[in-house]
């Protein structure tokens, strides 16, 4: 059976092919057109894919639009303006362009967070704190030292490494945080990735720090291309309308062991840039101040983070208590009466004995079987018969003392814990009951007062024929157990 291939896959296969010859073009105007011309195709297919598939926050999505665009600008400038001073006017739209992506990125995960998101922000803080101290030694620091450089050029080209931090803590953020991750949001994470690694590997080239050379140059050019046809591709994709959409913060989610060493090797980021600056100054750290700062800030947000974790295994302890203190509930109550269960008196007997015997007490137990129980159904219907039972029940705890324990035992049989109560007076209490049984019916029931010695069961057993008895000699009534 053959199947179509969607639109996103041939726009991104057809885009790679294409963008494929670049890094052999001859340098000039046909080599800037097919780079601009990828961009431009890209940013379009942007735009054609968050006009058509309608996601709910659009205008985070234009947002990107418009910053993918204002980058397009900024390339067609930076090559009619051979000589570049700084600040260049192609500065203006690549400035722009930061800005617009981060806020258009912000938007959409405080939407999928509900901003609500603290530990997954603090992850990203984390990460990028790390690539901050490497950003500051290897590319912000000399440009700072730089006294050839006038103010203006300085603060322009700082921002862009600061900008690239930016964008840098909110990929991070998406890439830790939870909610969809489909194959829109695959495109969308490696555009952001290869954006930033081109800016990055251009920085540490423009800083002599190595020369990639002409092809180099051009396939470092590549990582762009990639990052629009990814885009664009990523909003012609369907799905691209899920990345948006809220998740659940409520529900608790473990940490991954991934994410463990993500974290552990951002902060040991800082200790080995101590000890590489250490060996190649002789022992001398000619950064020690940011490292310091660094080592501090990276500290802090660890600890930040183990207090979240600490506080994320509370609440996990304290969901898996609820969850069993609920199951415990359901497996003790009687569904329809809501009374305790068998199961819960069975439990509670044997302890209420303990009492007895510790307080020298004494202790009654009532049996309770509602009359013609059957013919009630035969003739009202079972619907009426649980109506029946469930009346019954709430009748007879209300007016009992707090201290008994009414429980269901099974079908129409009640049983009675009495407390307390002498075998006299627990004849006397359930007297008061049987008139106040609903819907005119009556009850059955038997008496039994622990002597000290029986064991539950055999308490139950008196109880229990005493209640027969009682069915025996024409019901309604209420027989004291033999001893």
């Amino acid at each position: 059976m053959r199947t179509s291939v969607p639109g996103w896959a041939w726009f991104l296969g057809v885009g790679l092919l294409v963008a494929a010859p670049y890094p052999w073009l001859a340098p000039g105007l046909l080599q800037q057109c097919w780079y601009d011309g990828i961009a431009v195709v890209g940013t379009a297919a942007m735009a054609v894919g968050t006009r058509r598939n309608r996601p709910e926050q659009p205008a985070a999505w234009w947002l990107l639009v418009v910053g993918q665009g204002a980058n397009v600008v900024g390339d067609v400038l930076y090559f009619m303006l051979p000589d570049r001073p700084s600040p260049a006017p192609y500065d203006l739209p690549y400035l722009l362009s930061y800005f617009l992506v981060a806020f258009g990125l912000l938007l959409l995960l405080r939407r999928r967070n509900r901003g609500g998101d603290r530990a997954n922000l603090v992850d990203s803080l984390l990460v990028a704190t790390a690539f901050a101290l490497l950003t500051w030694v290897f590319l912000m620091k000399p440009v700072v030292g730089d006294r050839s450089m006038a103010l203006p050029a300085q603060l322009i080209t700082l921002s862009y490494p600061t900008l690239d931090l930016l964008l840098l803590a909110l990929l991070a953020w998406l890439l830790t945080t939870d909610g969809v991750r489909n194959v829109s949001f695959v495109l969308v994470a490696v555009n952001m990735a290869a954006f930033l690694g081109g800016d990055y590997v251009w920085a540490f080239a423009d800083h002599a720090l190595y020369n990639p050379g002409n092809l180099g140059s051009r396939l470092i050019d590549c990582t762009y291309l990639v990052a629009y046809l990814c885009f664009g591709a990523g909003a012609l994709h369907p799905g691209m309308a899920e990345i948006g959409r809220p998740v659940d913060l409520d529900r608790v989610r473990p940490v991954s062991v991934r994410r463990l060493v993500l974290l552990a090797g951002a902060t040991l980021i800082a200790p080995a840039l101590l000890a590489w600056q250490a060996y190649r100054g002789g022992g001398r750290v000619p950064d020690a101040y940011p490292i310091v700062l660094g080592c501090v800030t990276m500290f802090l947000l660890v600890v930040a983070r183990m207090t979240m974790l600490v506080r994320q295994v509370h609440a996990q302890a304290r969901v898996l208590a609820d969850q069993a203190d609920r199951l415990r509930e359901v497996a003790e109550r009687d569904p329809l009466t809501g009374l305790p269960n068998r199961r819960a008196w069975n439990a509670e007997l044997p302890s209420a004995l303990r009492r007895a015997a510790r307080d020298a007490a004494p202790l009654s137990l009532a049996v309770l079987d509602l009359d013609h129980f059957k013919a009630f159904n035969d003739t009202y219907g079972h619907q009426a018969g649980d109506r029946l039972l469930e009346e019954t029940a709430a009748t007879w705890v209300a007016n009992l003392r707090a201290v008994d324990l009414v429980a269901r035992y099974g079908g129409e049989e009640f049983v009675a814990l009495l407390p307390g109560a002498t075998e006299a007076e627990a004849v006397a209490l359930l007297d008061r009951l049987r008139p106040l049984t609903p819907m005119g019916c009556t009850f059955s029931a038997g008496v039994a007062t622990w002597n000290g010695l029986e064991s539950a069961d055999e308490l139950v057993a008196r109880a229990d024929r005493a209640m027969y008895r009682a069915k025996d000699a024409g019901r309604n009534r209420v027989e004291a157990a033999l001893t």
